[in-house]
């Protein structure tokens, strides 16, 4: 394939040659000599003097500019494999690895586009979090058709009981669905909603509080490129070495996929002062949310802080709303509008921090 004219006009070897081109037929005769200087001599004394100058600006050479990156083509959601059954609007079951799971779907009324869809993940032991996940669902407030605009698929898990040191009513310790059955079971509810409803593949979410929080935060390392935005309410990282490294009481050794800085995404955080811990005070996930910072910025993430002060709870300002306007803003392979532009709209406190 031949180089377009624009791109050979912006290449440094043009830009010399161009400057040389320029130069000759104006170029005065040095005064020191007395003698007619020949086209020959004129040429390379000119030349040479250009040759100079762009070395000096660093133009000349034969290398062009770095290309952008390639655009990440969107996610293939056909590679979730759905384990039979239909989807329903209310509870729904799949078997995974020989067990039925139970996850309850919310479907808006607009399906004429296709959908986005958010994973809503409770927290540990939060009450109502078994049978239908009432509880967890009535807290979250997330409502398929509360934005006409962004009418989306909410789905909401229920948990198969986990203890410590596996996880915490999820299981957090392993990065891989061959060795974790959550993972299996979001895999599962993923390639079924596939089968049954067209889904935007640009537009897949995951919200999650406290145990919630870090399924949220394994999901989005599990799974580089397909959640473009997740909201992690008191929760944590465990492919943070230094956040791992804060955990007491206990011994945990998990085997999580390290975040890419390529794969992208944008963060909302929350956290809820020095007050903000687990049970039996095994993390302090204020402290947590501080080492997270620095954690995501080297993995390019762009991050909205909102914090509060009122310990291990939902950011008492922040609504349904707001998140799915933060939902609505990013679409997968794309940057974040945050990272850009001002933070409108969101609770005061709310900041933007960029890498």
């Amino acid at each position: 394939m031949y180089p377009s004219p624009a791109s050979v006009r912006a290449s440094p070897r043009w830009i010399c040659l161009t400057i040389v081109y320029k130069l000759y037929p104006i170029a005065p005769m040095p005064r020191t000599s007395s003698r007619e200087e020949s086209p020959v001599i004129r040429f390379a004394r000119v030349a040479s003097t250009a040759l100079l100058g762009c070395v000096l600006v660093g133009a000349c050479g034969d290398e062009e500019a770095p290309a952008p990156p390639a655009k990440r083509p969107p996610p293939d959601l056909r590679a979730f494999a759905c384990p039979g059954g239909s989807i329903v609007e209310g509870m729904n079951t799949v078997v995974v690895g020989g067990t039925a799971r139970s996850f309850h779907v919310q479907l808006p009324r607009d399906r004429s586009r296709p959908l986005p869809v958010v994973f809503s993940w409770h927290g540990y032991n939060d009450p109502g979090s078994d049978g239908d996940a009432a509880g967890w669902r009535a807290a979250d407030q997330l409502d398929a058709d509360a934005d006409p605009s962004f009418p989306l698929i909410v789905v909401t898990p229920i948990d198969a009981d986990v203890d410590i040191p596996a996880g915490l009513d999820w299981q957090l310790d392993r990065g891989s669905a061959r060795d974790n059955q959550d993972l299996a079971f979001f895999e599962a509810m993923l390639g079924c909603l596939n089968e049954a409803y067209e889904l935007d593949p640009l537009r897949v979410y995951s919200y999650g509080f406290s145990a919630g929080s870090v399924m949220t935060s394994l999901l989005h390392s599990a799974y580089p490129g397909l959640f473009s935005a997740v909201v992690c309410a008191s929760g944590m990282w465990f492919n943070d070495p230094a956040q791992v490294a804060k955990i007491k009481l206990i011994t945990v050794d998990p085997s999580w996929p390290p975040l890419q800085a390529a794969d992208g995404g944008a963060v909302l955080v929350t956290h809820g002062g020095p007050k903000d811990v687990t049970v039996l005070n095994v993390a302090n996930l204020e402290d947590m949310a501080q080492a997270a910072f620095p954690f995501l910025a080297a993995a390019r993430r762009v991050v909205v802080d909102c914090p509060h002060t009122q310990a291990h709870a939902l950011h008492p300002e922040l609504t349904a709303a707001h998140l799915l306007r933060f939902f609505a803003a990013h679409r997968a392979g794309e940057p974040s509008p945050y990272a850009t532009s001002a933070l409108d709209g969101f609770p005061p406190g709310c900041s933007v921090r960029a890498p």
